[in-house]
């Protein structure tokens, strides 16, 4: 019965490294596009926001621009270290370590998720100063608000799809990470 058990555990085991494989290569790809499209946008938003200051009159949707860069700045440097911590995954560790590194990669709330709020609501301030073409309130405090609210509301429902994303993709990982760590643990 012992030599059954460790051999569907062996196999669980397999293919779980498999589907670990997969996923971290996506996540690799992934962080590496959006790291060099951040690290574009930074410096260009950031060039507007100058020539704004130098050639055209100070106006308060300009300032928009200093937070956008600021945002994709910081959404650069996240991306950064995610890409660093996705390219030097080692499976070849022991498995208790390799099957708890696993579990906490994905696991839904952590502190890459808490800090990806800063560039949300650098975004966010940036386009409702910058947001006059779009919502076009007499009042400019209404319209800062509108805008900002607008952007928290696709923050949100963003959100959600990337938690459905996660519930369908990394959560079944996790959950099988933890029970073969359980597993093992407990003999």
């Amino acid at each position: 019965m012992e030599t059954v058990q460790h051999n569907n555990r062996e196999f669980d085991l397999e293919k779980l490294v498999k589907g670990l494989k997969k996923e971290d290569a996506r996540y690799l790809e992934l962080t590496s596009i959006f790291k060099w499209i951040m690290w574009i946008f930074a410096p260009i938003y950031f060039l507007m926001f100058l020539f704004g200051l130098i050639f055209e009159k100070m106006e308060i949707g300009k300032i928009g621009f200093l937070f956008f860069s600021f945002g994709f700045l910081s959404f650069a440097l996240l991306f950064r270290s995610l890409h660093i911590e996705y390219k030097s995954i080692d499976y070849g560790v022991s498995t208790l370590e390799m099957l708890r590194k696993a579990a906490n990669r994905y696991e839904l709330w952590q502190l890459k998720t808490y800090l990806a709020i800063i560039p949300v609501l650098l975004i966010a301030i940036g386009f409702g100063f910058s947001a006059e073409k779009f919502f076009p309130f007499p009042d400019q405090n209404v319209r800062i608000l509108v805008a900002f609210c607008s952007i928290l509301v696709i923050t949100c429902c963003s959100f959600v799809i990337g938690y459905f994303i996660w519930r369908i993709l990394q959560k079944p990982l996790r959950d099988k990470a933890l029970s073969l760590l359980s597993e093992i643990q407990n003999g």
